[in-house]
């Protein structure tokens, strides 16, 4: 059975910055909806020894083998296949089979603990995003060689770890509103909205032919009266908010139908399209307003500058702390 991947822990500890943005139960369900995603291998086929040694913690050839099928499971596109690609890989996995070692002993000295509701509530978040009920997890997990109490173990030690993250990085990145106004100001083209315009609709449905076509008359001979679209649509359309005047509200391209679109964009403010005949029946249309492109205000652009810089305090935070704890700590390498 395989089970949908989401982001894996490993890419959270990457770039910290950019991975902390789900609750931790949720974080820490991914990584092992990545190892259950593997194909179930033989013990036969392995050997298992020690490839590392991180102060009084060591990592198994299993374990790295493990993390190097998850980051080729997780490769977009074409997965390399040649040795050089796959050495690579394998590499990376490595350094971050390390880091997450050198965050586990962390969470140790932190004291920080897990309880049994957390577990609970992990395994929830896993089952209800892949629709799995607890029988099929239970299968999942023996077809991958866990029992639910190795499960809940390993769930258990991933969450102690992004609970140190947290602790350590996350709560204390403040980002003051000078900052945002600067961020703003410094890269307002990030913050410009498509163009948009705003129009209405009357449509004649084509089910009653001779009903279609004298409304039709009607309302072209009315429209040289001067009689506003807005109480035409009113009287006449069976289109979206007819009642409203048939007013459609602000658009932007490519959200109508591309040859109801192509009309509108010949009109000029306030002037009316000759009729569109279509299948479905015949449509008029007014261009009311149009907006160029333009930025969106720094209130509707304030949480994505927070998240922003947020994002970079907390991946220069991390990388500068995991500088200095492989600085400090004993790491052997045994490939």
């Amino acid at each position: 059975m395989k089970i949908s991947q989401k982001r894996t822990i490993e890419e959270l500890h990457n770039v910290a910055g950019k991975r902390l943005k789900r609750r931790v139960c949720t974080a820490i369900a991914a990584v092992i909806l990545a190892l259950l995603s593997l194909p179930t291998l033989s013990h036969a086929e392995v050997v298992d020894r020690i490839v590392a040694v991180i102060n009084d913690h060591i990592i198994t050839l299993s374990e790295l083998n493990t993390a190097t099928n998850v980051a080729l499971d997780n490769v977009d596109g074409k997965k390399p296949a040649n040795k050089k690609s796959i050495f690579e890989f394998r590499n990376k996995a490595l350094e971050t089979l390390i880091n997450r070692k050198l965050i586990k002993q962390a969470s140790d000295a932190a004291g920080i603990d897990v309880n049994e509701r957390e577990i609970d509530s992990a395994i929830e978040d896993v089952k209800k995003e892949n629709n799995l009920t607890k029988e099929k997890l239970m299968l999942a997990l023996a077809q991958n060689g866990l029992t639910m109490r190795e499960y809940r173990e390993q769930l258990k030690e991933q969450i102690r770890e992004v609970k140190f993250v947290d602790i350590e990085f996350k709560s204390k990145i403040s980002v003051l509103d000078d900052e945002v106004e600067d961020y703003y100001r410094q890269n307002i083209n990030e913050f410009l909205q498509a163009p948009t315009f705003r129009a209405r609709m009357i449509f004649l449905p084509g089910t009653d032919k001779s009903v279609q076509k004298k409304r039709l008359a009607i309302i072209e001979d009315e429209l040289k009266k001067k009689v506003t679209f807005e109480e035409l649509a009113r009287q006449y359309s069976e289109g979206p908010n007819a009642q409203d005047g048939g007013d459609l509200g602000w658009l932007s391209k490519g959200e109508l139908d591309p040859a109801l679109e192509l009309e509108l964009e010949k009109l000029k403010i306030n002037e009316v399209s000759q009729k569109i005949t279509r299948p479905e029946g015949i449509y008029l249309l007014q261009l009311t307003r149009s907006r160029e492109a333009e930025p969106a205000s720094i209130t509707e652009s304030t949480p994505a500058i927070q998240k922003t810089l947020f994002n970079r305090r907390m991946e220069k935070r991390y990388n500068s702390w995991l500088k200095e704890a492989r600085k400090s700590a004993h790491i052997e390498i045994r490939l």
